[in-house]
């Protein structure tokens, strides 16, 4: 049995997290055996127990970042043996890394440790020294076709696109998990539902939710509520607040804060808003696909490899709260438009983005590299 090492930092856990444990969980147990490596304690450590994955201790080390190697020297010169001595340790006969920090050194110690590499890039970067650092990886794969177009250009030409896994839920009964998300806030029947499912950083453009909830709101509605699901650290918290106050919108835009599982609030949603941009590979579009819950998203990054405009989904000028209200009314108003893209969507999703097929495509990976 091959042993394929997942090293994460710890600090955080996002969709590269649930998509690379996805894999590591979902894997024949009689050919090969995930050992899931973790420097610091943190917010991983709380999803992995819930996920009942038992980490090993990675070494303490500094992580390299895409700058000069020149200046990072010293960082290489005393991590990169503590865990090639891991590695031989723990029999790893693959290492496979899903982040920035993890690719580099980790990938530095799997050359020296004689092992191969998978370089599995989740977040679009055009780092130029990615070329590099990223020559000895025996594959490199992206999670989308617009995140392969950003890598430099002798990296992009030796990618791969590989969808994340994803899996497939029973069929949601929407209306009771609709009266059981108006139960838990405390809301009357009439009322409809908008959500935001993502972390408060830039990139996801919490506040421009805050801005289309006002823009809706400013049509006369008074059936609409708003819930922003997703880590909030400061100062994009304070930003927020500020902004829902700003906007007068204190009693219908509500911040919950992260939610696990996701299922229950994701299948009670009437609509689903997702205005990020530079998305490789949005989860939640996904997610609200196999709940066949109806998304406006923007039409930016990975979001139109995932939302088909007019097939699947509606797809909205990107920063254009006005594009979005537009779009949301639509689906609002119009029960057998939502109910066709919908049906579409949660179809489409299940054949592309399952993960077996993602499994079964890693495996042949790994028998290769093996």
């Amino acid at each position: 049995m091959k042993r394929i090492l997942f090293p994460y930092v710890g600090d955080s856990v996002g969709g590269s997290h649930i998509s690379s444990l996805t894999l590591a969980q979902g894997l024949p147990d009689t050919r090969y055996e995930p050992v899931i490596a973790q420097h610091q304690s943190g917010p991983l450590s709380r999803y992995l127990q819930e996920r009942g994955i038992s980490p090993v201790e990675a070494p303490d080390v500094a992580f390299l970042n895409s700058g000069s190697f020149r200046k990072q020297f010293l960082k290489a010169w005393v991590g990169v043996p503590k865990l090639v001595r891991f590695l031989r340790a723990q029999q790893i006969d693959i290492v496979h890394t899903h982040d920035i920090r993890m690719h580099i050194i980790w990938g530095m110690a799997a050359k020296r440790a004689g092992l191969p590499h998978i370089w599995h890039q989740r977040t679009p970067t055009t780092a130029k020294r990615l070329d590099k650092y990223s020559a000895h990886a025996e594959q490199i794969l992206a999670v989308s076709a617009y995140c392969r177009a950003q890598f430099p250009p002798a990296m992009r030409e030796r990618a791969s696109v590989l969808f994340n896994p994803f899996e497939i839920p029973e069929p949601a009964n929407r209306a009771a998990a609709k009266a059981a998300l108006l139960g838990r806030l405390g809301l009357s029947a009439d009322k409809r539902v908008i959500g935001f499912i993502a972390n408060l950083d830039t990139r996801k453009r919490p506040l421009l939710f805050v801005e289309i909830a006002k823009a809706l709101v400013a049509t006369g509605r008074q059936d609409l509520h708003f819930i922003m699901l997703g880590e909030a650290r400061a100062p994009h918290i304070g930003e927020l607040e500020g902004a829902i106050q700003s906007a007068g919108l204190e009693r219908v835009v509500q911040h919950i804060g992260p939610q696990y599982p996701i299922a229950p609030w994701m299948a009670g949603l009437d609509l689903l808003i997702a205005p990020a941009v530079h998305e490789a590979l949005g989860r939640t579009m996904i997610e609200a696909q196999l709940f066949a819950t109806p998304v406006v998203a923007s039409d930016a990054g990975g979001n139109p490899e995932i939302i088909l405009d007019e097939k699947t989904g509606l797809l909205a000028t990107p920063d254009d709260p006005q594009s979005f209200s537009s779009a949301a009314i639509r689906l609002l108003e119009d029960a057998s438009l939502a109910q066709t893209l919908t049906a579409a969507g949660k179809v489409r999703a299940e054949q592309t983005f399952s993960a077996t097929r993602h499994i079964t495509a890693m495996l042949e990976i790994y028998d290769r590299l093996a």
